[in-house]
């Protein structure tokens, strides 16, 4: 397996670390109109750090706290400690705690564990998605006819909802069932697990992507810009279409 010493720390650390973070209260501020930053977020990234440059001492970092201005390059960490920090905050277990390694001008490894769920998820490229060890496919969820979309990045920072508006109005029409949970790390994972017959968003920060993306494509789940090419980090739309009838109505209802 590649990347084993890689994902061996993780798994050695992740949970440890957040276990450890929680156990203090939680100090909240605002870094933003709508962001928020806890106490807990900064503890994790700052302590996964400095585990990972025991063991990897070269290696870049690229993170929504203390790394959030770097230039993506390989061997380079992504990292959100919280993805979901809102929901963490108010008490709400829907967030996750996120990891991803950038190497060979590609998304190598993705890390994603769940506390709410107990539930661990990892992907290494060519290697397939696994959650808690059982290697899984998006299209091995079997589920009732409810078409299921979930969308993330519906917020003040970008003028554009176009594709927002349209998903909603059809979910409205057809009485598909809708969901927003807050997390792009948590969705996207839930996506690559075909829990979500489409899941749709806005957002480019590397640290709320790479993970999910990875666990998306290892599971074989279908990812499509606006443009209905093949998605790409750094595109400004991302669909992930749990397989290829869900991939006929993007191309057909929404693009």
């Amino acid at each position: 397996m590649k990347y084993k010493k890689e994902l061996d720390l993780l798994k050695e650390i992740v949970k440890p670390i957040y276990e450890d973070a929680i156990l203090f209260a939680i100090d909240v501020a605002f870094k933003g109109e709508q962001d928020i930053v806890t106490s807990t977020d900064l503890y994790i990234e700052k302590h996964l750090i400095k585990k990972i440059l025991e063991t990897f001492p070269n290696d870049l970092f690229h993170s929504e706290e203390y790394h959030n201005k770097t230039t993506i390059d390989n061997r380079m960490w992504i990292i959100d400690p919280i993805d979901g920090t809102s929901n963490y905050a108010a008490d709400l277990g829907l967030y996750v705690v996120q990891i991803a390694l950038y190497d060979q001008n590609d998304i190598a490894l993705a890390f994603v564990y769940v506390p709410k769920f107990n539930k661990t998820y990892y992907a290494i490229k060519g290697e397939g998605a696994y959650v808690n060890d059982k290697r899984y496919l998006t299209i091995d969820k079997n589920q009732p006819s409810n078409f299921m979309i979930s969308m993330c990045g519906l917020s003040h920072k970008k003028k554009d909802k176009s594709y927002f508006k349209k998903i909603i109005d059809l979910s409205i029409t057809h009485k598909y069932k809708l969901r927003i949970l807050g997390t792009m790390g948590l969705e996207l994972t839930l996506g690559s697990e075909g829990i979500f017959d489409l899941f749709y968003s806005n957002v480019t920060n590397l640290w709320d992507l790479c993970p999910g993306i990875l666990l998306a494509r290892e599971a074989g789940a279908i990812l499509l810009n606006e443009k209905g090419e093949p998605y790409q980090l750094g595109d400004e739309n991302l669909f992930l279409c749990k397989d290829e009838k869900v991939k006929r109505f993007v191309l057909s209802e929404l693009l």
